[in-house]
């Protein structure tokens, strides 16, 4: 079973999310902002980072940059999500995914199994696996 991490400061955007992915089979870690998410990688491994872009301590574009820049953390891939579409340059995020908010359940599930089936580590595994 995949490992997702969730960085939301939206409690209740948080909860949502965990309830939906857990759902559909995977485990699943929370974090309030990207400072946390980057501890919580270090605590334990994960399959995928789902991060909001903007969030306070540490914006999901700089925790993106600072797993690209760790060899521990540059192959796991990460959706960035936002409200924002315009002026977010997303560039340097290289294995990153955008969903854009709001989304409906199925773009963020069908969004998630792709991004999982894609990444190398991961090839073949699904939510049950």
């Amino acid at each position: 079973m995949p490992t997702i991490l969730i960085a939301e400061d939206e409690e209740t955007i948080l909860e949502v999310l965990t309830s939906i992915l857990e759902d559909s089979g995977y485990q699943i870690r929370g974090a309030a902002n990207g400072a946390a998410a980057l501890a919580g990688l270090a605590a334990a491994p994960v399959d995928l980072v789902l991060s909001d872009v903007m969030m306070p301590i540490m914006d999901g574009r700089t925790v993106c940059h600072q797993m690209q820049a760790d060899p521990r953390y540059q192959a796991i891939p990460v959706i960035l999500m936002s409200a924002a579409r315009a002026g977010l340059n997303l560039d340097a995020c290289v294995h990153a995914a955008f969903l854009p908010k709001p989304f409906e359940v199925e773009e963020l599930l069908e969004t998630v199994a792709q991004v999982l089936r894609a990444a190398p580590r991961l090839a073949g595994r699904g939510p049950d696996d």
